[in-house]
């Protein structure tokens, strides 16, 4: 009973209202953090649309994902070469199975739609691209339309080579019982193992008639990580995976992959520019809250006796109503999977200052590096390497000439006080190589050392000009990935405290290890 998802949040998850992709690394990132989970296709594009879908594209085929890249078109000439273009191994194409859809919107006879969803499959057989078959509108073309000519449409897409079949829930509106009678209905003319389904959340059952569909033999779900897209948008793979794992005893993503969910989600999240819903179950930061009082005695009476499952499968956790015990649960988990020992005279003080920085905008499950460090620091193990004792940014605009910005940094070092500048691509460029120039001491342990992606985050706009900004950087030694946050008013604080902590893990942590 192996579970076989198709990830599209990358295409119908980001057109949803207020879901953007503004960075390509920031998307690739997640794109990857999806690839672990174990889905077999990754959706990450409309062949045909814009610059930018295709760009992920090609970019994703260089990652060497071990899910096969997938771009999406329309059963049409255009996006059948787009496609072609793009040389993914795999391809969506969508047709129309609702006969008012081919007579109105493609102003085409039934005949010639299914020549031209036949025609375009086999072109991208014949040059060696899977192809998965979407019916758009399928149920309401079944229950509403024209039931023959539907399951024609299957039947037309199979005998072209298409290796799936996916019943598209289009506008929601199914009922569990509704997707059981259609799926059943299908297999008694196409291959049940090639059935797929797509459902969509308007009446709020995406998740009800995907399981429908799992308990009547279909094993291909497409879906979003986080549930975005149109409208109200598609079926949520954070609540859909689990839950066929636990209920279902569904096979294809191990226990290592299922601890990556909650992280996944917030990576997602991130590239999307979208704030993580706190309600989502699994993954959420309250799905697993109890509120202070009877239920937290009970709980720490009978461990999980107000769980419906353990929070650790999932990557999250246990979060009460008291703000300090809120911060004690996740502090000691975090520090748990660290391997590092909180001693009991310590906890309620670390717990505090630890809650103090959550408030102020610092988002340790993006930051693992940084959470590192605060730790350390706390318990007074983090060696000081150096001291800044001053640093600043000069932007110089020359007339007719272009801007140049340089940084300044006093340091104290081995001893030595240190003045030195270095002009750079922006500040944050200036700051990296003003710090890299004083660490000489350092050089062969940062020799590697580099900035891989910069990302600005907004983290409480209601205040307009005086609202907090959060800056993620992500750095790598070739060896090792690992990212910073700092969080400030000043967009170039927040620049520097994530800079400045990205180059100490790097001393404390990562050469630490060897």
């Amino acid at each position: 009973m192996n579970l076989e998802i198709l990830d599209t949040t990358f295409r119908d998850g980001v057109q949803g209202r207020g879901v953007e992709v503004t960075n390509i690394n920031d998307a690739l990132h997640a794109i990857k953090a999806i690839d672990d989970l174990g889905v077999k296709y990754l959706e990450l594009g409309f062949a045909s649309s814009n610059f930018s879908a295709q760009e992920r594209i090609r970019k994703a085929l260089e990652l060497n994902l071990k899910a096969k890249v997938t771009a999406f078109g329309r059963t049409h000439a255009t996006d059948v070469q787009a496609i072609l273009d793009l040389k993914v191994p795999a391809g969506v194409l969508v047709g129309k199975v609702r006969l008012r859809d081919v007579e109105k919107s493609l102003l085409k006879s039934a005949q010639e739609n299914l020549d031209l969803i036949q025609e375009s499959i086999k072109r991208l057989v014949d040059n060696n691209i899977e192809v998965i078959f979407d019916a758009e509108h399928y149920f309401q073309a079944f229950f509403e339309d024209d039931g023959k000519y539907a399951l024609q449409v299957l039947k037309t897409a199979r005998d072209a080579g298409a290796t799936r079949l996916v019943l598209c829930d289009t506008n929601g509106k199914m009922t569990p019982e509704k997707v059981v009678e259609a799926v059943q209905e299908a297999a008694k003319h196409v291959p049940l193992e090639m059935l797929g389904i797509h459902t969509h959340n308007d009446r709020g059952r995406a998740l009800a008639n995907a399981e429908a569909a799992w308990k009547a033999g279909v094993r291909h779900f497409q879906g979003v990580i986080g549930g975005f897209g149109e409208r109200t948008g598609n079926l949520d793979l954070t609540a859909f995976i689990p839950n066929m794992c636990l209920d279902y005893g569904a096979q294809g993503v191990d226990e290592n992959q299922l601890k990556n969910l909650t992280q996944i989600y917030l990576k997602v999240c991130d590239s999307v520019n979208a704030v993580p819903d706190a309600k989502k179950p699994y993954v959420g930061e309250s799905a697993f809250y109890t509120e202070a009082g009877m239920h937290e005695s009970g709980q720490q009476r009978d461990p999980g006796s107000y769980l419906h499952t353990d929070p650790g499968i999932f990557g999250n956790y246990v979060t009460t109503g008291i703000t300090e015990q809120s911060g004690k649960s996740n502090l000691l988990s975090k520090a748990k999977e660290l391997n590092i020992e909180i001693p009991e005279d310590k906890v309620n003080e670390i717990a505090k200052d630890y809650q103090n920085l959550v408030d102020e905008g610092i988002n340790f499950g993006l930051a693992d590096a940084s959470f590192h460090l605060f730790l350390l620091k706390e318990l007074g193990r983090l060696p000081e390497y150096f001291k800044v004792n001053i640093w600043q940014i000069l932007n110089k605009q020359e007339v007719g000439e272009g801007s140049e910005c340089v940084a300044s940094l006093k340091i104290n070092i081995h001893g030595q006080e240190k003045w030195l500048n270095a002009s750079g691509d922006g500040p944050v460029n200036a700051l990296d190589n003003v710090l890299r120039q004083s660490l000489n001491g350092y050089t062969e342990k940062i020799d590697h050392l580099k900035l891989v992606d910069f990302s600005v985050r907004t983290v409480d706009a209601f205040r307009g000009t005086a609202a907090k900004v959060r800056v993620l950087i992500q750095f790598s030694d070739g060896q090792h990935t690992w990212e910073t946050v700092g969080v400030k008013e000043n967009i170039e604080e927040a620049s520097w405290e994530a800079l400045l902590n990205g180059y100490i893990y790097k001393l404390a942590v990562i050469e630490g290890m060897r």
